[in-house]
């Protein structure tokens, strides 16, 4: 089954975030889901250990930092007996960074719509165009609007995105927009559909995102596969 990394060079692009929210919407559809967590803040294990030291159950398994060696065979184990592998790398580059890549069905590429996070963002690119050169085959990838502002597009972020059609680089048609809901299931080690609406705003569109941005993810990865 796929193993979809995400990668961006920049801490701060959203790597996490959309690592967990693919992961918990993936689970609640009814999938098998692992989740490497291999990036060195260990955020999704950290929330992972909180929630089995309350006694709750995780909704997908959690691989906590595995070894840069044994990264290769981790993956290989996980795609067979999961229907999804999500790997969350740290943000430079690396061996372990290198060796996800070249296993990877689809690396996402999240980033802000920022001309300073745009242009990390084609670091990112590049890195995977240099690792597909090495390899002697494309590694499918797509860049991922993170933390969209909800409202409006402004006139930066129309210039961003005209700027990446224009390159031809894949965009996701759905963003992962700024909202409470995805910084509060790491407060409270929770899940979207745990979270209290009393207590979170904008819930419900929040998880109108997750799912369009989860399909959006499952149609592209199955493209590449497809192909």
């Amino acid at each position: 089954m796929p193993a979809i990394s995400v990668a961006n060079p920049k801490g701060g692009a959203g790597k996490t975030t959309l690592t967990f929210v693919l992961a918990g919407e993936l689970a609640r559809s009814g999938a098998s889901v692992a989740v490497i967590d291999a990036d060195p803040n260990a955020i999704i294990a950290g929330w992972g250990r909180k929630r089995t030291d309350q006694g709750k159950p995780l909704p997908f398994e959690i691989v906590a930092s595995p070894k840069e060696s044994e990264l290769v065979k981790v993956i290989n184990r996980y795609t067979q007996s999961h229907d999804f592998v999500l790997i969350d790398l740290e943000g430079t580059a690396s061996r372990m960074t290198s060796r996800a890549l070249a296993r990877s069905h689809l690396v996402l590429i999240p980033f802000n719509l920022s001309p300073i996070d745009a242009e990390l963002a084609a670091n990112a690119v590049a890195l995977i165009q240099e690792e597909a050169e090495a390899l002697g085959r494309a590694i499918p990838f797509c860049l991922v609007r993170s933390r969209d502002n909800a409202a409006i597009e402004t006139k930066t972020a129309k210039r961003i995105v005209a700027a990446i059609t224009d390159a031809e680089l894949p965009l996701l048609p759905v963003g992962l927009v700024e909202r409470a809901a995805y910084r509060d299931i790491f407060d409270f080690s929770a899940t979207l559909e745990e979270l209290d609406p009393a207590q979170t705003s904008g819930l419900v569109a929040a998880r109108r995102n997750a799912f369009e941005v989860a399909h959006a993810v499952v149609e592209a990865v199955q493209q590449e596969i497809r192909r």
